[in-house]
C-alpha cells in the first residue's frame, strides 16, 4: 500500500532528489544560447548604447506601427468596420510595397509600451520599436536550437542556437525596427511546427496548429509563400496520397489565420487577395552593387543569393554547416525533417536565383536562410566531434574544444560591431577584400552611427547638413529622429535630392559608402578630405564633409 501511494503521488523524494538541475537539462542550451542572444540584441538596440545608426526603412515601419496601434485603440471595435478598415490600411497603387499587418503590429506594440505620446502621430521613438527585435532573435535561436537537438542531441542544438547569433548580419537586423527579423523567425516556427505536427503522427489538430503557425509567417510578410511548395513536396514525399487532407488541413488552417488577422481582405476578399500576390514585390528599381558594377535589382546574376550566403556567414559556421550536410549522405537516410529544412533552403535561394526576381540590400530579403543554415552546422558540429581523428579525447573534451572553435566565430560580433551589415567573412579577406572583389560596402548605412553623429554635432554645430544617398523620403529624417548627440547640437540634417541641389548656407554633407547609389552624388564630393571618418580594416563607411564651394546651391523659396 506504501508503494502505491508512493507511486500514485508522483515521483519518491530520491527521484526528486536526484532529477537533473534545469542547467543540465537537454534543453537547456538552446534556450540558454536564445537568451543570451536576446538580452545582448536589447541591451544594445539604442544608437546611444552601441547600437546601430538608423536605417533606411526603420522610420516608415514605425510610423505604420504606431498609426495602426492608435487606431485601434481610439477606434476601439469600429476598427473593424468598412470605412475605418480603409482608412487603417490604406492601399495605394504608387505607394511602398503593401505588407500584411502583423509585424507592423508587434512594432507597434512594443513600441507602444514605451510610447511618451501614444496619441500624437509625430511623436515616434525608434530605439523602442527596436526592442522587440531582441526577443524575436532570442526566439529564432531557441526555435532552431530546439528543432536541432530533437535530431542530433543537446550539443548540435546549442551549437545551432549559437550560430543563429553568432552572424553580424542577422544580430544586425535583430536590432533595427523592421520586418526582416521577424520574417525569419514565422517562417522558421511554421517550417519546425510542420514537422513536430507530422512526427506526432500528423493528428488533426496538430496540423490545425502548424497550419496556424504557417499562417502567422503569412500574415507578416509575402515570405511565407515560400514555405508552400517545400512543404508540399516534403509531405507528399513522406505519405503519398494520405498526404491530401494533411496538407488541406494545413493549408486552410493558414489562410484562415491570414485572413482574421488582416481585415484588409474583408472588403473584397479575392480582389484584395490578388492585388497583394500580384503586388507584393511591385516597387521602383533597387541598384545594387555586386561583382564589381552596378545592376537594376531584376538583372542581378543567378549567383547573387548564393554568393552573398556563402561570404556573409563566419567561416567556422559555413564549414560546419558544409560538414552537417556532407553528414547526412547519403539523403535517403537523413532525417525527414533535416531535409525538409536543407530542401527549403535551397528553394529559397532558388527563388531569388530565378531571373526577373528582384533581389537586392545584401541578404536582407532571404534573411530566413541563416536560422536553416544554422541547423545544418549544428549537424556539422556533432558529426566533427563523433570523427575518429580524435577519439582518444573524451567526448566531453571534444565538445569543449569545439566549443572554443565556435566562440572564436564571435570574433565578427566584435570587428563589425559599429557596421554589422558591412561583415563579410575571412573566405574573402574580411570587408578589405570583399570591397577590392567588388561587393557592396554599406547598403542601408547603419555605419552612420551615434558615434559618428557625435563627432558630426561637434564639428558643425547648428549647421544643415546633407545626407547622401537619401534612399527614401523618410531616411534623412529617420537618423536625425534617433540621434540625440544632433538633437543637442541644433544640425538640420536634409537628404539629397540631384534635382533639387543644396540647402540656402549648407557647408557640410554626410556621406555613406553605398556603392550602388554614389553614382548620383557629385564627383566632387567624393575628392573632398574629410572632416571626419568611420573606417573600418581600411575602409571608409561614413564621411563628414566640407561641401565644396563650386556645388550650386538651392534657390530660396
Amino acid at each position: 500500500m506504501e508503494r502505491e501511494s508512493r507511486v500514485a503521488g508522483g515521483r519518491s523524494n530520491t527521484d526528486r532528489s536526484t532529477a537533473s538541475p534545469v542547467w543540465r537539462r537537454p534543453w537547456a542550451g538552446p534556450v540558454a544560447m536564445g537568451l543570451v542572444g536576446a538580452v545582448l540584441a536589447l541591451a544594445t538596440a539604442a544608437p546611444e548604447t552601441g547600437g546601430p545608426g538608423v536605417t533606411c526603412d526603420e522610420l516608415y515601419h514605425v510610423l505604420v506601427a504606431k498609426r495602426l496601434v492608435r487606431a485601434a485603440r481610439s477606434q476601439g471595435w469600429s476598427f473593424f468596420a468598412p470605412q475605418n478598415i480603409r482608412r487603417n490600411f490604406p492601399w495605394r497603387a504608387d505607394g511602398p510595397p503593401f505588407h500584411p499587418p502583423l509585424g507592423h503590429w508587434v512594432l507597434g506594440v512594443t513600441h507602444h509600451l514605451m510610447d511618451p505620446a501614444p496619441d500624437d502621430d509625430r511623436v515616434v521613438s525608434i530605439t523602442a520599436a527596436r526592442l522587440a527585435g531582441g526577443l524575436v532573435l532570442g526566439l529564432t535561436a531557441m526555435v532552431a536550437g530546439l528543432a536541432t537537438w530533437r535530431m542530433e542531441g543537446p550539443g548540435a542544438g546549442t551549437v545551432a542556437a549559437a550560430a543563429v547569433i553568432l552572424v553580424p548580419r542577422m544580430f544586425a537586423h535583430a536590432r533595427l525596427a523592421t520586418l526582416d527579423a521577424f520574417t525569419a523567425l514565422v517562417f522558421t516556427a511554421a517550417l519546425w511546427a510542420v514537422v513536430w505536427a507530422e512526427r506526432r503522427d500528423a493528428k488533426w489538430w496538430r496540423l490545425s496548429v502548424a497550419g496556424a503557425i504557417w499562417g502567422l509567417a503569412l500574415a507578416t510578410r509575402f515570405h511565407g509563400l515560400l514555405l508552400l511548395p517545400p512543404v508540399v513536396a516534403w509531405l507528399v514525399w513522406r505519405r503519398r496520397w494520405r498526404a491530401l487532407p494533411a496538407l488541406g488541413i494545413w493549408a486552410l488552417s493558414g489562410l484562415v489565420v491570414l485572413a482574421l488577422s488582416w481585415p484588409w481582405l474583408w472588403l473584397q476578399p479575392l480582389a484584395h487577395l490578388r492585388i497583394y500576390l500580384t503586388t507584393a514585390t511591385a516597387r521602383p528599381s533597387v541598384a545594387v552593387f555586386y561583382a564589381g558594377q552596378v545592376w537594376p535589382d531584376r538583372q542581378v546574376p543567378w549567383h547573387y543569393p548564393w554568393v552573398m550566403l556563402a561570404v556573409t556567414l563566419p567561416l567556422g559556421l559555413l564549414l560546419l554547416g558544409v560538414a552537417g550536410l556532407w553528414a547526412h549522405r547519403p539523403w535517403r537516410r537523413a532525417d525527414a525533417g533535416f531535409l525538409l529544412a536543407a530542401g527549403t533552403l535551397v528553394f529559397v535561394l532558388g527563388v531569388f536565383s530565378w531571373p526577373g526576381t528582384p533581389v537586392y540590400d545584401g541578404v536582407r530579403l532571404f534573411l530566413m536562410a541563416f536560422p536553416l543554415w544554422a541547423v545544418a552546422a549544428g549537424v556539422g558540429a556533432k558529426w566533427a566531434v563523433e570523427q575518429h581523428l580524435w577519439r582518444s579525447l573524451s567526448r566531453a573534451r571534444r565538445w569543449w574544444i569545439l566549443g572554443v572553435v565556435l566562440a572564436l566565430q564571435a570574433t565578427g560580433m566584435v570587428v563589425y560591431w559599429r557596421c554589422p551589415l558591412s561583415h563579410y567573412s575571412l573566405a574573402v579577406g574580411g570587408l578589405a577584400g570583399a570591397e577590392r572583389l567588388g561587393f557592396e560596402v554599406s547598403y542601408w548605412g547603419e555605419a552612420v552611427d551615434e558615434r559618428f553623429l557625435a563627432e558630426v554635432g561637434h564639428r558643425a554645430p547648428g549647421q544643415v547638413v546633407v545626407f547622401a544617398p537619401n534612399l527614401a523620403p523618410f531616411q534623412a529624417p529617420g537618423v536625425l529622429l534617433g540621434s540625440a548627440a544632433l538633437a543637442q547640437a541644433q544640425v538640420e540634417l536634409v537628404g539629397w535630392n540631384p534635382n533639387v541641389g543644396l540647402p540656402p548656407g549648407c557647408r557640410f554633407g554626410i556621406l555613406y559608402h553605398r556603392r550602388a547609389s554614389l553614382g548620383a552624388v557629385p564627383p566632387a564630393w567624393l575628392q573632398q578630405r574629410a572632416a571626419a571618418e568611420h573606417r573600418n580594416q581600411g575602409v571608409w563607411l561614413a564621411r563628414l564633409l566640407e561641401i565644396p564651394g563650386s556645388l550650386p546651391e538651392r534657390p530660396p523659396p
